[in-house]
């Protein structure tokens, strides 16, 4: 006759079991005892791999500024970077590589608008918390459970920039023209001016496209000249502007000239020169020589580890990532996995990056941005965007 394994062994046994498995739970994918395996699907090669070089450097400077503090709660951070060359396809194929392969806790953002949208179903699938570059209005609306925006929409940004025109540049009567990228952020922007401006009992003096990669502007230049326009708003990716206020300048075209975040870099100053005096952008992050703790912090830590972002607003993007990122780990707690990670973004109220972006504040069922921006004028002579506002949204 076979002995039974007695009662106190097998009690042991499942409480050792319900251990192993209680702990394995909590750990959650990508996470172990001393480290937090994360994700990044950006673009490095190809024509606009400077805006992901610099991003992405932000980030893992960010990351690498953490460890050498400890980690968070005794995690050390490591990230994996994917090149998506900015194609929907290869991000795809890059997430599936992140999550089966290298088991990452979350991928923190998956490039651009196309290739956000092409991994929709799989940031659900895997839970994997993120934060877009892309600022399109889709990313939040309808509500995406694991997506959690920081920028000011281009439909915002449009409101935004005209409320100021309107209310506080002083302009009487404007003729507005808008110049416009043939991209989703583009057009994006065009059905945004065309609604906000709209609310002003105005319209749209004249509207072009130009062309990304664009190496003359003279047509769109003549077009806005002609019909009278004295302040263009400009939604253009940055070497597009550069061409642009060199044509401007070309044919003594002379408007005020208003640009979205991706064309409100100190480089534009660099490569234009003196064609940008008339330039006023705005960004959802603070500027690189701007004085607030934030901004100073992330000048630290680019001396620190030696890196020369050509795109400094870029790089700044890229540090507040990892800042939100960071501050949700230990919210967190040890019991750090997709769910946990989650709940954690969902806590923050006006959270203060002190002035990398404007206050985040995230809950269950709303991961929509601040909707701000802040106001900044070229200053040719030192090649910098000076801050000519606080954080303001439309009115």
């Amino acid at each position: 006759m076979k002995k039974s394994i007695p009662w106190t062994i097998l009690a042991v046994f499942l409480i050792f079991s319900c251990f192993c498995a209680s702990t394995a739970l909590a750990a959650g994918r990508g996470v172990t005892d001393d480290t937090i395996k994360m994700g990044l699907i950006m673009v490095k090669t190809g024509p606009v791999a400077a805006m992901g070089n610099s991003q992405a450097q932000g980030l893992k400077d960010y990351f690498h500024y953490v460890n050498d503090q400890g980690g968070v709660h005794g995690r050390k951070i490591q990230l994996f970077h994917e090149d998506d060359q900015f194609k929907a396809n290869i991000s795809l194929a890059a997430f599936k590589k992140l999550m089966l392969r290298d088991k990452v806790l979350a991928i923190v953002s998956c490039g651009g608008t196309p290739q956000m949208v092409a991994n929709f179903a799989n940031i659900q699938k895997y839970k994997s918390c993120s934060i877009p570059n892309s600022l399109a209005e889709e990313m939040y609306n309808p509500h995406k459970p694991y997506i959690f925006n920081i920028g000011a929409s281009y439909e915002q940004q449009m409101a935004i920039i005209l409320d100021y025109i309107f209310n506080d540049f002083g302009a009487k009567s404007p003729k507005i023209g808008l110049v416009y990228a043939e991209t989703e952020f583009g057009k994006a922007c065009l059905s945004g001016a065309k609604k906000y401006i709209a609310k002003y009992n105005s319209t749209l003096a004249g509207e072009v496209v130009l062309p990304m990669g664009s190496v003359d502007a003279s047509s769109q230049v003549l077009s806005l000249q002609k019909a009278g326009v004295d302040i263009v708003v400009f939604s253009c990716l940055i070497p597009d502007t550069v061409t642009f206020l060199k044509a401007a300048q070309k044919f003594s075209y002379s408007p005020s000239i208003f640009a979205i975040n991706w064309a409100t870099d100190d480089i534009i100053l660099k490569l234009a020169g003196s064609a940008a005096k008339n330039l006023i952008g705005v960004n959802y992050t603070g500027a690189w020589r701007e004085d607030t703790p934030g901004t100073r912090l992330a000048r630290d830590i680019a001396a620190k580890y030696e890196s020369k972002p050509p795109l400094t607003s870029l790089y700044m993007n890229g540090i507040a990532e990892g800042a939100l990122f960071t501050e949700a780990f230990k919210r967190a707690g040890k019991n750090l996995n997709p769910d946990s990670l989650k709940q954690a973004f969902e806590t923050f109220r006006e959270f203060d990056t002190q002035g990398i972006v404007p206050p985040v504040t995230w809950k269950e069922g709303d991961h929509s941005p601040a909707n701000k921006v802040k106001f900044y004028k070229a200053d040719v002579e030192n090649a910098r965007f000076n801050a000519i506002t606080d954080w303001r949204s439309a009115k």
